[in-house]
């Protein structure tokens, strides 16, 4: 019961919030750490993000290239959950198990990616993107469609030099993750493929150093909150690092982990 007052009270403030405070805009990159910061790629302009995120047995490298299109858009390709093992493989035994529930899966992804952002006043911005392409399977004829699509609001208490974000998604299990098939029944929640999206960024010294916090909410591959700062050596070139915290029930799709993200416009 504390626990749904808790998601119902934090909903209302950040949805109160968004709409209620006059503000400008910093400018932010191109995601926080997970959820879209709504920084569209300037006309001519091309933006590369390189996320690696250090589990405690393999690293997972997440890849992002977007061009600047003009009047708000961008598209690009990204390529999603490509991972390195740093440990030990293990035993035949170990493989079978580990092949079945409550283990997820969650499948490489190559994809476009879409994004429009509207201004319908100085004070508060709209995004919608999309992400559709190709989930790899073990065989090409395995390979399946996936996709994801979210909405996202943000903005700036200038006073407090803070932007808000609050957002949804919604897409399919090649994207978000499934559980492979068991043997006996189980009890592992489902996998959410509809949820909301929150974050926070604080600039801290103007132009150089950012605080920020996003959470994607909901069990599966991309379900985790992360913390951390955003350190920009210029106008193109920053790195940010966050340490990553599974949400509730969700520990067996994502770890606790080390992230860090290389950014340039070029």
């Amino acid at each position: 019961m504390f626990k749904k007052s808790y998601i119902i009270i934090f909903n209302v403030f950040f949805l109160f919030l968004l709409l209620s405070v006059p503000s400008g805009f910093l400018s932010a990159q191109q995601d926080l750490f997970n959820v879209p910061a709504m920084n569209i790629t300037k006309k001519g302009q091309n933006f590369v993000q390189e996320q690696i995120i250090f589990y405690p047995r393999q690293m997972q490298f997440d890849t992002t290239y977007m061009h600047g299109l003009g009047n708000n858009h961008e598209i690009g390709l990204s390529a999603y959950n490509y991972f390195l093992d740093t440990a030990p493989k293990k035993n035949s035994i170990s493989d079978f198990t580990s092949s079945l529930g409550p283990y997820p899966a969650v499948n490489s992804n190559l994809q476009f990616v879409y994004q429009k952002k509207f201004e319908p006043s100085e004070y508060f911005h709209v995004s919608l993107g999309t992400k559709d392409g190709i989930a790899s399977g073990p065989t090409p004829g395995s390979s399946t469609f996936a996709n994801s699509n979210f909405v996202m609001t943000a903005t700036e208490i200038k006073s407090l030099r803070t932007t808000l974000f609050l957002g949804s998604y919604f897409g399919n299990a090649a994207f978000y993750g499934h559980y492979n098939q068991r043997i006996f029944p189980g009890n592992e929640p489902s996998i959410s493929k509809v949820g909301m999206m929150y974050g926070i960024e604080v600039e801290v010294v103007r132009d150089k150093l950012r605080v920020m916090c996003d959470l994607i909410a909901g069990v599966n591959a991309l379900g985790v909150g992360v913390c951390g700062f955003s350190y920009h050596y210029n106008e193109l070139y920053f790195i940010s690092v966050g340490y990553q915290i599974p949400n509730p029930k969700d520990g067996t799709f994502n770890p606790h982990a080390l992230l860090i993200e290389l950014n340039a416009y070029f």
